[in-house]
C-alpha cells in the first residue's frame, strides 16, 4: 500500500463506469427506502458532493465518517434542525465510494479479517443469548443493532489502505471534540451557545456538568479521555512554534472540557492512558509533560469551585467510611452488587443481552438496595458482559481488547524498525487513548456502541495495517539466516 494515489487508466473505462452506475443506483434505492422521497432530494446534492470529493481523496471520506461518529452529528442535526438522518445512508454511501475507487483506480480496500472474525464471534454470542434470555426479543433487537455498528466499523477500516490513515483518524477524532469543548467553555464564560448548536454542547440540568453532544457527562468524559493522548502527541511532536501554540490551545480546551464533565472515572482512565503514552517520551518530552501536568493541577485548584472539589474528594471519603457518600456512588454500588449476584446465578452465559435491567428491580429489593427504574444499567462495560453474556462473553471481549493493545505496541515496534519514529510514537499514542478509554468504561455501560466497536476493531487491525503500509520496504523483505556453505568439489 502506498500513500500515493494510482493514476487512472487511459481511455474511457466502460466496465468501471457501469460498476459506479450500478452502485450508485443501489445507494439511491437504499436511501429512498430508508429516508423517503422528500428527504432524499434534500440529501442528494450533499451526497453527490461528498462522493465527488471522496472518490479522488478517500481520506476526506474517512474523516467525514469519523466526525459523524465522534459528534453524534446525525441525531443532533435531526433534533436541532430537522435534517435527514445521515446515519441511515452512511453504509450505502461508503460501499459506493469503495466500489468506485476500485473501478477507477483498481484500488482494493483494506479487508479487516481479524476484526471480522472477532465481531462475528461476538455477534453469534449475542444471538445465542436470545435463546435463554427472559426478554429474548430485546436480545435480538440489540444483536441486530450491534450488527449495524460492526458493519460501519468494518467499512471505516476499509479506508485504512493509506499511510496517512492513522493521522486522519487522529485529527478527525481530536478536532471535533476540541470544537465541542470550546462551545462548552463559551457557555460557561460568556453566554449560551448559538441557537441550533446547543445539542453539541449540553450541560446536565441540575448538576451543571458538561455532557457535550451526549446526554451523559460520563460518556462524554470517556470520549475526551480517548482524544487527549492524541492531542498531546501532536503537541509534544509539533514542528514549529505556530503548530505548538495551536496544539497547546487545543489540549488546554480538552483538559478544561474534561474537568467540566466532573467525571471521576474519566480522570482515572486518563491517568492510565498517560502512563502508556509516557513510554514513548524522550527526555525533553517527559519534562514538558510533567510541566503541563503540574500547571493543570495548579490551575484546577485555583479556579475549581467547592462543588467540583467535593465531588472528587467523595471518592476518598467513601473509601475511608466504607460506605457511599453520594447518590451517584450509591447507585453504582447497587448496580454492581446486583450484577455480582446475577453472575453467581448465571456464571457462564449470563442472563442475555440487554436483560440486566429486567432483573435489577427484584434483586435490588431483595437485598435492600437503592431502587431505580427499569432503565437501570450495570454502570460498567465489563460487568455488563459478565452479567449478560457470562464469563465466556467477558473473556472473548477482553481477549479482543488485549489483542488490540498488543497490536498497537507491535505496530509501533515495526514502524521503529523501518526508521519511522513518528509513526511509532503515534501508535503508542493510539494505544494510550485506547487503554484510557477502556479504563474509563470500567464505570460505564455500553452506551456509545458505534464508537466502542470502531475503536476496538481499529486496535485489533493496527499491526496488520502497519504491515501493509510498509510491505514494500526493503528492510522487511525476507532474509534467510541459514549460512550456505560452498559445495565441495571432488578431486582425484
Amino acid at each position: 500500500m502506498s500513500d500515493a494515489t494510482l493514476s487512472p487508466r487511459k481511455g474511457f473505462d466502460w466496465r468501471g463506469s457501469a460498476i459506479i452506475l450500478a452502485c450508485g443506483l443501489f445507494a439511491m434505492a437504499a436511501s429512498f427506502v430508508l429516508l423517503g422521497r422528500d428527504t432524499l432530494l434534500i440529501a442528494f446534492p450533499f451526497a453527490l458532493l461528498i462522493f465527488a470529493v471522496g472518490i479522488r481523496f478517500p481520506m476526506i471520506a474517512l474523516a467525514g465518517l469519523l466526525v459523524l461518529i465522534m459528534t453524534n452529528m446525525s441525531d443532533n442535526l435531526i433534533e436541532s434542525f430537522g435534517a435527514p438522518s445521515l446515519a441511515k445512508i452512511t453504509a450505502p454511501g461508503l460501499f459506493v465510494l469503495l466500489a468506485a475507487r476500485y473501478a477507477v483506480y483498481r484500488e482494493q480496500p483494506y479487508i479487516p479479517r481479524i476484526a471480522i472474525i472477532f465481531l462475528s464471534i461476538i455477534f453469534a454470542m449475542k444471538m445465542l443469548s436470545a435463546t435463554y434470555a427472559l426478554r429474548w426479543e430485546l436480545s435480538i433487537a440489540l444483536s441486530i443493532d450491534f450488527l449495524k455498528e460492526a458493519a460501519v466499523a468494518i467499512l471505516a477500516l476499509a479506508f485504512m489502505n493509506n499511510k496517512r490513515g492513522f493521522e486522519t483518524v487522529a485529527l478527525s477524532a481530536v478536532l471535533p471534540i476540541v470544537l465541542i469543548c470550546g462551545l462548552g467553555l463559551y457557555q460557561l464564560l460568556v453566554d449560551y451557545s448559538p441557537s441550533g448548536f446547543f445539542g453539541f454542547s449540553r450541560f446536565t440540568y441540575g448538576s451543571g456538568r458538561f455532557s457535550g453532544m451526549l446526554f451523559d457527562p460520563n460518556f462524554f468524559g470517556a470520549i475526551v479521555v480517548f482524544v487527549l493522548p492524541l492531542g498531546l502527541f501532536h503537541l509534544l511532536n509539533a514542528r514549529g512554534p505556530t503548530e505548538m501554540l495551536l496544539w497547546t490551545l487545543a489540549c488546554g480546551i480538552l483538559i478544561a472540557g474534561l474537568l467540566a464533565t466532573q467525571s471521576r472515572g474519566a480522570l482515572i482512565g486518563l491517568a492510565l492512558g498517560l502512563v502508556v503514552l509516557s513510554t514513548s517520551f524522550t527526555r525533553k518530552q517527559f519534562v514538558a509533560a510533567a510541566a503541563i501536568g503540574g500547571l493543570v493541577v495548579v490551575l484546577a485548584g485555583v479556579f475549581a469551585g467547592d462543588r467540583f472539589i467535593d465531588r472528587f474528594t467523595s471518592i476518598f471519603d467513601t473509601a475511608a467510611a466504607g460506605a457511599a457518600q453520594d447518590t451517584s456512588t450509591e447507585g453504582r454500588l447497587a448496580s454492581w452488587t446486583v450484577a455480582y449476584n446475577l453472575f453467581n446465578e448465571h456464571p457462564w452465559l449470563g442472563v442475555g443481552v440487554g436483560n440486566f435491567k429486567v432483573h435489577y428491580q427484584n434483586n435490588a429489593l431483595e437485598d435492600g438496595l437503592i431502587f431505580r427504574g427499569e432503565a437501570r444499567a450495570t454502570h460498567s462495560l465489563y460487568l455488563e458482559f459478565l452479567t449478560e453474556q457470562g464469563l465466556i462473553g467477558l473473556m472473548v471481549f477482553l481477549g479482543f481488547a488485549a489483542f488490540g493493545a498488543v497490536s498497537f505496541f507491535r505496530g509501533a515496534a515495526l514502524a521503529r524498525s523501518v526508521g519511522d519514529e513518528l509513526m511509532a510514537r503515534r501508535l503508542v499514542a493510539f494505544c494510550a487513548a485506547f487503554v484510557g478509554y477502556l479504563a474509563a468504561m470500567t464505570f460505564l455501560q455500553d452506551g456509545i456502541p458505534r464508537f466502542l466497536w470502531y475503536v476496538v476493531s481499529l486496535a485489533a487491525e493496527s499491526l496488520m495495517i502497519i504491515r501493509c503500509i510498509y510491505a514494500d520496504h526493503p528492510s522487511l523483505q525476507f532474509r534467510t539466516r541459514r549460512l550456505v556453505e560452498p559445495s565441495r568439489v571432488r578431486t582425484r
